[in-house]
């Protein structure tokens, strides 16, 4: 697992305290913290809490003194000082790199040494960690060539070193001890995929108030993400600027509307699609590039099975089908409770269609009941 702050930064240990899942976006902080029962998981507690503009842009914390004042008035009251953290995709590298066979042993320095081949920074300003993927081939499968010779392939997630340190001065000062800290993405996985694993290639779409996140799981691991700008804030102002109405009434009517192609709605619809048809394109774009590069996924199935959506304006009426259609493949909302507890046994304080912005969260909320 993701562990970049036990290796580089080790915090103050306790024991026997629980531990909380902090997701931070650029406009709000949430948490969830899980707990084991003779019954199962089950929510312990939660809260979110919007952030004012421009404390953290795109990942990037700008105000770090308002941002550990804001966490501690959050987190103190509530005896909070552990946590589990995510870190944000638009900050984040993710590359294959390959390499000799060699001894797991050798495979750290061996990376360090390959990074600047995939990361656009000095080795020095890079804080990574990596994950095995497995062997390309076999003798019974392959014939071993000067062309092809055999070797193995690792995933390489990365950060800017100076990112983490921001990261973790601000919780420090704001009494908070991160245990670990971990890809955003990563956590979406662990919360949306059963188990945290698909048997098959998954695109993951996040669709939030500032950014859209596309997320490619395969074989347990996140293999590819992006980020772009297009999200529920510029749908808003789109209804917004169609209506001449105020935005907060625009979001409204988008809540209640959506991508209904109906008579009363036309206008709506009209206003929503371009941005809805830019991440279509966007997801089409990621897709095609993954399905003519089997060699991403190795022995699995080389083509995306299916789409999944989380995020807030993963709500959005008609979005669902819409994707589908111009995709054509098989869309679904994500369920972030399905490695928590079954609705037949447990229904989470946390309204369902709520939850689609705590997704992140939950994951880390699970990573943090089961020590990873």
């Amino acid at each position: 697992m993701l562990d970049f702050l036990n290796r580089f930064f080790p915090p103050p240990k306790f024991i026997d305290f629980p531990i909380t899942g902090l997701d931070i976006s650029d406009r709000s902080i949430k948490f969830v913290e899980l707990t084991q029962t003779a019954s199962g998981r089950r929510l312990k507690r939660f809260g979110k809490k919007d952030l004012p503009p421009g404390i953290i842009v795109s990942g990037e914390i700008k105000k770090a003194d308002e941002f550990s004042s804001l966490l501690a008035s959050i987190f103190k009251p509530l005896k909070i000082n552990r946590v589990f953290a995510a870190m944000p995709e638009e900050r984040a590298y993710v590359n294959v790199i390959k390499l000799p066979e060699m001894d797991i042993s050798s495979m750290r320095d061996a990376v360090e040494l390959e990074l600047s081949q995939v990361i656009p920074l000095p080795a020095e300003e890079i804080i990574f960690d990596f994950e095995l993927l497995p062997a390309i081939i076999t003798a019974s499968d392959a014939i071993i060539t000067e062309n092809l010779p055999l070797h193995r392939d690792v995933i390489v997630y990365a950060f800017p070193r100076s990112v983490v340190q921001n990261y973790l001065n601000a919780y420090l000062n704001a009494g908070l001890f991160p245990e670990s800290f971990t890809m955003e993405t990563v956590s979406l996985s662990r919360a949306l995929m059963p188990g945290g694993k698909s048997p098959l290639p998954v695109m993951i779409i996040d669709f939030g108030k500032t950014r859209t996140s596309f997320v490619i799981v395969a074989e347990g691991l996140v293999r590819f993400s992006s980020t772009v700008n297009i999200a529920g804030q510029e749908l808003d102002g789109a209804i917004a600027k169609a209506l001449n109405i105020a935005p907060d009434a625009a979001e409204k009517i988008k809540k209640e509307k959506g991508l209904a192609k109906t008579a009363g709605n036309q206008t709506v619809f009209d206003a929503l699609l371009p941005a809805v048809s830019a991440i279509a394109d966007e997801a089409s774009r990621h897709v095609l590039f993954w399905n003519s590069h089997a060699e991403h996924v190795h022995k699995s199935s080389p083509e995306i099975a299916k789409i999944i959506l989380t995020g807030g304006d993963a709500n959005l009426i008609g979005l669902k089908d819409y994707l589908a259609h111009k995709l054509g493949l098989p869309v679904e909302r994500g369920n972030p409770w399905i490695n928590v507890a079954s609705f037949e046994n447990y229904i989470p304080e946390i309204n369902f269609n709520e939850s689609f912005t705590y997704s992140a969260a939950i994951g880390l909320g699970l990573m943090a009941l089961r020590g990873e």
